[in-house]
């Protein structure tokens, strides 16, 4: 008995171990829900690459507004700067490019600087957009820059409404001031450059200074040229006012009020329609001697009584011309007055296209072959006259040798 006793122990001893072993496995034997956390776990902690990356998933990583400790004074002198040194990297551009490196990072990306575009709008700093170098990829998003420590309420409404008070002209709706040159005046208009105008004469305040950087320029045909500038207004070093500005440079007058007013001249092939209208009305009043023609444009205020003068040249001194004014309501007016001191002068109420003739018609050769200042020079005149005589000697020559042969 004793000795059964002995095996029943010994076989439940053994029982209790083999149960203890199979719990215990039972416990080192993941569950399926643990095998997938795991799993997920895993992926996580892989990195992703950008080389796939999707339009929507680009969306969804770069936020709509993104900050930086970068102020826009910081952003401001780099503008004013760079033209002098053009190594310069625009801080926003770079503070937000290691910005948006650590938010794909955050986000499980590895991407290297030079993979991302970054681009701050030179019109609106606070409007930049994000694209992936070699992908079609792109995002718009807003700025949010840091407010300076030395920032005053009362200093940026100040400079604002200096700002405000200066009186431009209105250059295609935007902001302007030229530097007008006589019709003809090339040797003079073609020094014209980006920094003909002291924009710092704008303000009569010592208080504000204004630093400038050129953006961009270009020149068409009878219009005026120049290069437009974002002028930055700071006070005690702060930049409280952005304004852009077209420096212009252009063939014209000036009114007695400021208005620049562009005397564009009218091209015989481009403006063909125009240019012989005016021409046969001309012809029909019996002016045939064309020395000009050209569209007056006015980029500011306008009055009745303008005066304007016709720079034609001193060999018009003590001349009668004739003026034609198209008047917007299609109707024509007519003006005669006396060249003196090269110019032509009249008064008028409204800007459109004229044209101008000499009053005597002894010759039709000088039509359209005057300069951009409407002068026929001496040495033309003296052209002309060697190619009559050469003309006339050529036909005496032919009529005496036919003679000869009759003969």
């Amino acid at each position: 008995m004793k000795k059964t006793s002995k095996i029943l122990l010994s076989a439940l001893a053994v029982s209790s171990m083999f149960l203890n072993m199979s719990v215990n496995a039972e416990e080192l034997t993941p569950t399926p829900n643990e095998i997938q956390t795991n799993q997920v776990v895993q992926e996580t902690t892989t990195t992703k690459s950008i080389d796939n990356l999707t339009q929507e998933e680009l969306n969804t990583i770069i936020p709509s507004e993104i900050e930086i400790t970068t102020t826009k004074t910081d952003v401001a002198n780099y503008f004013a700067n760079t033209e002098n040194n053009p190594d310069l990297e625009n801080p926003a551009e770079k503070a937000l490019k290691e910005k948006i490196v650590s938010i794909f990072s955050a986000s499980g990306y590895t991407i290297d600087i030079s993979k991302i575009s970054v681009f701050v709008l030179v019109n609106d700093w606070e409007e930049s957009y994000i694209e992936i170098v070699g992908q079609n990829l792109h995002k718009d998003f807003t700025v949010k820059y840091t407010k300076e420590s030395g920032y005053s309420e009362q200093d940026a409404t100040y400079v604002k409404n200096k700002v405000a008070s200066i009186k431009f002209a209105d250059y295609e709706g935007t902001d302007a001031v030229f530097t007008m040159y006589n019709i003809g005046d090339e040797e003079n208009a073609s020094k014209w450059t980006r920094d003909t105008f002291d924009f710092a004469k704008l303000l009569n305040d010592s208080s504000i200074t204004i630093k400038k950087s050129g953006s961009f320029g270009g020149q068409g045909a009878g219009t005026p040229w120049g290069e437009s500038h974002n002028l930055y207004f700071y006070k005690n070093n702060i930049l409280y006012a952005i304004k852009s500005v077209f420096n212009a440079g252009a063939y014209g007058t000036t009114l007695e009020n400021g208005t620049p007013v562009n005397m564009a001249k009218l091209n015989k092939e481009y403006d063909k329609e125009l240019y012989e209208e005016l021409a046969k009305e001309l012809n029909n009043r019996g002016f045939t001697n064309i020395i000009g023609a050209y569209e007056l444009t006015a980029y500011g205020a306008t009055y009745d009584n303008m005066k304007v003068s016709f720079t034609l040249g001193n060999d018009y001194n003590g001349k009668e011309v004739q003026i034609l004014h198209k008047k917007k309501d299609n109707t024509y007016e007519i003006f005669k007055t006396t060249v003196a001191d090269g110019k032509a002068e009249i008064t008028v109420s409204e800007f459109s296209p004229f044209m101008l003739a000499l009053t005597e018609n002894t010759t039709t050769e000088n039509v359209n072959k005057a300069p951009n200042n409407a002068q026929t020079s001496s040495i033309d005149v003296v052209l002309y006259s060697i190619l009559a005589i050469g003309s006339l000697l050529g036909i005496a020559y032919i009529v005496v040798k036919s003679r000869k042969k009759v003969a």
